[in-house]
């Protein structure tokens, strides 16, 4: 082999090399790419998880409440201005509704601050006793 053989198979051999190891240099960066997406989602999708036990969740658990107690009110009870139901006993029929129907039981106190703002006709508090409205179950 001549010298400038040598030389020429030794160029072409960083050549390849040369080649290679800059392949393996923009692999790197996309991976490195990648890796960083895939951090960048992950993080979003915490914030999005954060979001939702935070924010989303709780309101929701409201609306449920919310929407038990008003069922309560349309299936249960009966608009009557005379009538007036203790608050106890009121809770206690609550509590029977929600475990017939399977729905959440919320606590006497929240149940009292909701049922309190619901109208058409609104309930009254007086004495201890929810006036304008009966149980149906009650008679007249």
């Amino acid at each position: 082999m001549e010298p400038s053989d040598h030389l020429s198979d030794t160029e072409k051999k960083l050549r390849s090399l040369e080649q290679d190891l800059n392949d393996l240099r923009q692999g790197l960066t996309l991976v490195n790419d990648y890796y960083r997406d895939l951090e960048k989602i992950s993080r979003h999708q915490d914030a999005v998880e954060a979001v939702d036990e935070i924010i989303a969740k709780p309101l929701v658990d409201d609306d449920i409440e919310f929407e038990g107690i008003w069922r309560f009110h349309e299936e249960a009870l009966a608009a009557d201005p005379g009538a007036a139901v203790p608050c106890q006993a009121m809770y206690e029929a609550f509590v029977q509704y929600c475990k017939t129907t399977g729905r959440s039981v919320v606590e006497q106190d929240a149940f009292e601050f909701v049922f309190a703002r619901i109208e058409h006709p609104a309930p009254v508090l007086d004495s201890g006793a929810w006036t304008g409205y009966r149980l149906r179950t009650e008679s007249r």
